[in-house]
């Protein structure tokens, strides 16, 4: 552990989660660099069981993490023994992180920010700090690359997590064995959205609760819908995902569009709506320019997933 950072710099605490791609790690971290948060979070999950060059993997990126961060600041190593998986690795490290910290700015591996990422944080965490409303600050804009915003940001009801940031008071109301199917599906949550986007998240469910994959974030946006959040979302994207591939742990698809990163900056001060509520317009367009574009990969079984969601509905 090394000295708190002094100076005008950044105050928030920093969140990284990795695994085992080292290259990632320094490359993140060498961003960090030129921003210097004063306190550094390392959440890492374990190798898998019986596999050594996964064991060799995740012991060199905790030793870049450990020895790349070479300005003063306080680190804190939150290492798994053994391989938790990623739901469990995610919400354990944040209710850890948040048992610690009142707010925090959570990164992984390959989603590098770019230079106004950290200041744009920084200040809507602290507008909008005291605001039962908003759940979290996103990093990201899927807007189409030529959609015109007059605003520097605004809200939605999607809270996009290749790079953001939130307050305890957020992590700590989300309840992970909670995560409810609403009566009448989908619907219940958007009401003004066309049927594409009902049926799309009737089918991401569907197939959470048939355990067909295993993650944190769905149950998370589960909970941020239930509660009536909006999430703050820049109008100028400020994460670039680095780490499609085959070696991701859930984004293997070399084919799903990246090439969504507006670069030309997101100076403050920051404009944005005065009322906070979802822009349902920008939402519509963020479905169909990010979320609709997986759709074709998504399995339709429609006469399951109707049994499924009436027989969730009454638990």
């Amino acid at each position: 552990m090394c000295a708190q950072a002094a100076g005008d710099g950044m105050k928030t605490a920093v969140a990284i989660f990795f695994y085992r791609r080292p290259e990632m790690v320094a490359a993140l971290i060498g961003i960090l660099r030129h921003h210097r948060p004063p306190r550094i979070w390392l959440i890492a999950d374990g190798p898998r069981e019986g596999s050594m060059h996964e064991k060799e993997l995740c012991l060199e990126t905790r030793k870049v993490a450990d020895t790349a961060i070479d300005w003063p600041c306080e680190i804190r190593r939150v290492y798994a023994e053994t391989h938790l998986g990623l739901r469990q690795r995610f919400e354990s490290g944040l209710d850890e992180l948040f048992s610690k910290e009142s707010e925090a700015i959570i990164l992984e591996e390959d989603c590098h920010p770019l230079p106004d990422f950290f200041p744009f944080c920084e200040e809507m965490l602290a507008r909008y700090r005291g605001e039962a409303r908003v759940g979290g600050v996103s990093g990201n804009c899927f807007l189409p690359r030529r959609q015109a915003v007059e605003a520097d940001y605004f809200f939605s009801r999607y809270l996009h997590i290749w790079g953001w940031a939130t307050w305890a008071r957020a992590w700590h109301a989300y309840d992970r064995n909670r995560w409810a199917w609403p009566a009448g599906g989908f619907r219940h949550y958007f009401p003004k959205s066309d049927q594409r986007e009902v049926k799309y998240w009737n089918r991401i469910f569907g197939r959470l609760a048939l355990g067909k994959f295993s993650t944190w974030d769905y149950p998370w946006a589960s909970s941020f819908w239930r509660a009536g959040w909006v999430s703050i979302t820049p109008c100028q994207n400020l994460v670039q995902n680095v780490g499609f591939g085959p070696d991701a742990t859930n984004t293997r698809d070399l084919q799903i569009n990246t090439g969504i990163e507006r670069e030309d900056g997101l100076p403050p001060p920051y404009r944005g709506p005065q009322e906070i509520q979802a822009d349902e317009v920008l939402d519509r367009l963020v479905f169909e320019n990010h979320f609709l574009r997986t759709e074709g990969r998504l399995p339709l079984w429609p006469r399951l997933f109707r049994s499924l969601r009436k027989r969730l509905s009454r638990n």
